[in-house]
């Protein structure tokens, strides 16, 4: 389990600025569009697993996904 929290509008603007869909980002970070919606929307957090996949498609940091405060 992630023990950070990923801030769901960082998360939401980068992928926007990056011209991509929620299916697209769920089809490369091998999850469901559902759980990326729920993510941006902050019900729920991602595994640590996901959000690698999640970071490296965007190639995002730490700072950039994370809430204030939790990155490191």
């Amino acid at each position: 389990m992630l023990s950070q929290t990923v801030d769901g509008a960082k998360l939401r603007s980068i992928r926007e600025r990056a011209r991509m869909s929620v299916a697209a980002l769920a089809e490369q970070a091998e999850c469901s569009r559902w759980h990326i919606y729920g993510i941006e929307t902050g019900r729920w957090q991602c595994s640590g697993e996901v959000y690698d996949r999640i970071k490296g498609t965007l190639g995002a940091s730490d700072e950039d996904l994370l809430e204030e405060g939790d990155a490191a």
